[in-house]
């Protein structure tokens, strides 16, 4: 009932901003995102959008992990709740575009950037002095992930080097993944982007390829014209790093 009601919550408030929209006569876009791609590209993305459609901002806090940073003149909304949105910040990992990208004609993918992962041991870990590791190194080793996904992902890089992985424990949190190894509770498996600032007590070793990589992009449905739309994806392509960045 809960969910339900959070749905139509959502739909209704969507459809009283459409109506708000036709009486004032502005714009307004709505952008999905996660914890990690939308700290590392959002904010620089958002000052190259504001610096063509300059417009005063506010931030609010939702319950539930859901957040929005609406801007008061209708320009833009970012959230992570599962309101309509005209463009979402999302990822996948090695392989496929997901299913429901790949088989929407409607739906476009828009490739950003390559976002490796990498090994986060404690400090005084007999391998910290290596410059990169074979996944399979790491077999003995307890994880602990900051998030639920990479469990998965994990598990099948794992299998294809020959051992079964202890997972010790998950977050939904990155960073909190990285206290619990500095805390010697295990090691981790963290995005690139997700590494800093840097944390105290650890050590970040690459992992040789074939590396496990998330693949970060803009996922949008095709509809009118949108100039605005337009100049938030182009910021977000200028704010991505080159490949040999990373």
């Amino acid at each position: 009932m809960v969910q339900a009601a959070e749905s139509v919550t959502a739909e209704l408030a969507h459809a009283q901003r459409q109506v708000d929209r036709l009486h004032t006569g502005r714009t307004q876009l709505s952008i999905a995102t996660f914890t990690s791609g939308g700290r590392f590209l959002l904010p620089g993305a958002l000052a190259r959008f504001t610096a063509a459609h300059p417009t005063p901002c506010s931030t609010s806090e939702r319950a539930n992990r859901k957040t929005a940073c609406r801007w008061s003149a209708g320009a833009l909304s970012i959230s992570r709740s599962r309101s309509p949105t005209n463009l979402a910040l999302a990822y996948h990992f090695d392989g496929p575009l997901p299913g429901q990208v790949s088989q929407n004609p409607a739906m476009r993918w828009i490739a950003l950037m390559q976002d490796p992962l990498y090994a986060v041991l404690p400090v005084g870990h007999h391998l910290t002095d290596r410059t990169a590791l074979d996944i399979a190194e790491l077999a003995a080793e307890p994880w602990v992930l900051g998030c639920s996904k990479t469990d998965a992902y994990l598990r099948r890089y794992a299998r294809q080097a020959g051992f079964d992985p202890e997972i010790r424990g998950t977050t939904t949190d990155y960073y909190f993944a990285r206290s619990l190894v500095a805390a010697g509770m295990g090691i981790s498996l963290i995005p690139s982007i997700a590494l800093t600032p840097e944390e105290p007590g650890v050590r970040v070793v690459a992992i040789k390829q074939p590396a496990p990589t998330r693949h970060i992009g803009l996922a949008t449905i095709s509809r009118r014209h949108h100039p605005q739309l337009r100049t938030l994806i182009d910021a977000l392509q200028e704010q991505a790093p080159a490949p040999d960045a990373m």
